[in-house]
């Protein structure tokens, strides 16, 4: 029940009260003058019967006598007051006849205003000029929760997060009233649930519904088995109060989870009539055990009553109503006690209620009516259905509903085909437009009716897999690993920094412009067999062979320098290149003697100490001895040479001696020291 002072209280009390009505819109205030009437509809039911985990709307007509526009949306909060003519007996009061404390008193002398109490807080929906007068009608911010519920949250999480999420999304605050067991929690996140359902869903597993205070706050009204009263209300406070069915009570719950296949919890016993019936897709035995602790016995009086206007009542609030009377002492009984039908707690007749449905109108003075309705205990056990009911029974069974979820399987007028994860993880959409697959709401695999193509966003990973036909990536980039083990890729297939593990087979591999292709690798190779021409990375940088034991390879000696390696069976036998990696620096060896000649003339000899040419196998040239003075010396074999097609010149300048063949090709050169 909303606060109100001692002095609203005593005024509502009084016969000759007089209302005052005001309305805040957008932060303009309109009063008497220009609010003509309206009705707040408030309610914690949709059906016939008692529930949790309701959201239900409040609704507020109002009509105002005004120019003014009222814009879309438009925030609007009436208020109510109230004041009893000063010449009134009950307004004006002697101290002595006070009998509240001073700091409490909020007594008004001379017949002055109460406090303003709101009566909730609406948002404009939709309008109506009727003559001179605008009817809005309004909702409260609940109204703003009928969207779709796209989790940000990491699951299974609890469902005190969930509803933290929501509420801090949608702007509300809740107050202290909501109270949810922080051992409840939601396994995955909620697919095909708009907010306000998921809302009402964790209500109802905490017990309770949900609805905004006349203050605009978030509240839970949460359902006790052995809650008290909070209002009391006799005869003279209402004008008609029936009750329609006996007092009901409930000994069972059966909550549903899965309403496709009909799958339940339940806990408790009792028939249909003292069954409570909940569906919740989120709920476990747990929470069915939990339920059925708190509202075993739960009870209530099913009642339609027409009231004077107590606007303190909120929805769900427990009602006494009936004759008050004063019971005599004991003593002082003089009946039978088989006669007596005293009671002692000062009330006769009626019983205890719930405000399940309440409106108040205002027109001129304020008007209450309030329902608690139930079904008999005949409609709980016989359901008789109808033709017609029978007939959209049989197409809820059978048919697939636009918008609604099938284990994650949704049709819709827009999208068609939807298949989506709990958790909104994954989603995919077909119909004859879009055919997708996505994933964190992006397009991952889809088909592009503009262009006319498929296409991919992401990783496309072909493990063990196989393509077959053409694989076409125009101005593409691959980025990563790619493996194709076995395929065959056919036309051009250009990549930038990438890299090929395996074998890869080619009947022609064609570089671009020179100095425009670079081939890096650690081998290099005309054949896997001999004979072979091969390049690698190790110490051989380039060779030729016709076998393992006979070849011809570049290679680097024991200071790094070059050199050029004959060999044969096995064996180096002989060398070519730099000692010492000097500019003017060439050598020619051999495993024994480095016969450079043509009949046997030149000899360039490694086994006589420090090496030395001679021109044959006595003859040394030494200091004494030029190599000039031999070379003419042996002009005659020179001419010998000449004789077979061979010439040896000697250039002192330069001291290289070279040898040409008989066709004038040079086939040696020597550097002579």
């Amino acid at each position: 029940m909303y606060p109100i002072s001692d002095l609203f209280t005593k005024y509502l009390k009084e016969s000759g009260r007089n209302f005052l009505v005001k309305a805040e819109i957008n932060g303009t205030e309109y009063g008497n003058d220009v609010v003509v009437e309206f009705t707040v509809d408030n309610s914690l039911v949709l059906g016939e019967e008692f529930e949790i985990g309701t959201t239900t709307l409040s609704e507020l007509i109002i009509k105002l006598r005004t120019e003014d526009e009222i814009p879309p949306n438009a925030r609007i909060v009436p208020y109510l007051a109230l004041t009893l003519p000063p010449q009134y007996a009950g307004a004006e009061q002697a101290w002595q006849d006070v009998n509240v404390a001073w700091q409490d008193a909020g007594f008004l002398w001379g017949g002055a205003v109460t406090e303003w109490l709101p009566l909730g807080e609406f948002f404009v929906d939709s309008r109506e000029r009727v003559n001179d007068t605008w009817v809005y009608t309004c909702f409260d911010r609940l109204v703003w929760a009928d969207v779709a519920y796209v989790s940000s949250l990491t699951y299974p999480t609890t469902q005190q997060a969930v509803w933290d999420e929501i509420c801090g999304r949608l702007g509300y605050v809740y107050d202290s009233s909501v109270g949810i067991n922080p051992a409840f929690q939601i396994q995955a996140g909620p697919a095909g649930y708009s907010m306000r359902q998921v809302l009402g869903y964790i209500a109802s597993a905490n017990g309770a519904s949900v609805f905004v205070g006349k203050d605009g706050v978030i509240k839970f009204r949460r359902f006790v088995s052995s809650e008290p009263t909070v209002f009391e209300m006799t005869a003279s406070d209402y004008i008609r109060a029936a009750t329609v069915n006996p007092v009901k009570t409930y000994t069972r719950v059966v909550v549903t989870y899965n309403t496709e296949d009909g799958l339940t919890y339940e806990a408790g016993t009792g028939d249909d009539n003292h069954t409570l019936y909940v569906e919740n897709p989120f709920a476990t035995q747990t929470i069915t055990d939990a339920l059925f602790a708190q509202l075993n016995g739960f009870s209530y009086q099913p009642v339609t009553m027409d009231a004077r206007g107590f606007p303190q009542i909120e929805a769900g609030d427990r009602i006494r109503f009936g004759q008050a009377v004063d019971s005599p002492a004991w003593q002082d009984a003089d009946t039978a006690w088989q006669d007596t039908a005293y009671s002692w707690d000062g009330f006769i007749g009626g019983g205890i209620t719930l405000a399940l449905h309440m409106v108040f109108s205002f027109k001129g003075g304020l008007k209450m009516s309030l329902e608690a309705p139930s079904k008999s205990e005949q409609q709980s056990e016989f359901v008789v259905e109808g033709s017609l009911t029978q007939q959209v029974n049989k197409i809820n069974r059978d048919a697939v509903w636009q918008g609604k979820s099938y284990f994650g399987v949704t049709v819709t007028r827009t999208d068609g085909l939807i298949v989506e994860r709990e958790d909104h993880a994954s989603k995919a959409i077909f119909n004859s437009d879009k055919i997708s697959m996505q994933a964190g709401g992006v397009d991952k695999i889809y088909f592009d009716p503009v262009s006319g193509k498929y296409k991919f966003n992401g990783t496309l990973e072909a493990s063990d897999g196989v393509f077959s036909g053409t694989l076409s990536a125009a101005n593409g980039s691959f980025s990563g690993t790619l493996v194709a083990a076995n395929g065959t890729f056919t036309g051009t297939l250009v990549g930038v920094d990438g890299e090929f593990s395996g074998t890869i087979s080619a009947s022609t591999i064609t570089g671009g412009t020179i100095n425009g292709t670079t081939i890096t690798g650690s081998l290099i190779q005309t054949s896997a067999s001999y004979p072979r021409a091969a390049m690698n990375n190790a110490s051989n940088l380039f060779g030729a062979y016709k076998d393992a034991n006979n070849y011809i390879e570049m290679n680097s000696n024991y200071i790094g320098a070059p050199v050029i390696n004959v060999a044969s069976s096995g064996a180096i036998r002989g060398q070519v290149g730099s000692s010492s990696g000097g500019t003017n620096d060439l050598f020619v060896s051999a495993s024994s003697i480095l016969n450079l000649r043509s009949g046997g003339d030149i000899y360039l000899d490694p086994g006589v100490s420090g090496g030395k040419v001679r021109t044959s196998w006595s003859e040394l040239i030494d200091g004494a001895i030029t190599l000039q003075s031999e070379l003419n010396d042996k002009q005659g074999s020179a001419d010998a040479w000449t004789s077979y097609g061979y010439n040896l010149t000697f250039d002192p300048s330069t001291r290289n001696l070279k040898m040409f063949n008989r066709f004038g090709s040079q086939i040696a050169i020597v550097n002579i020291p």
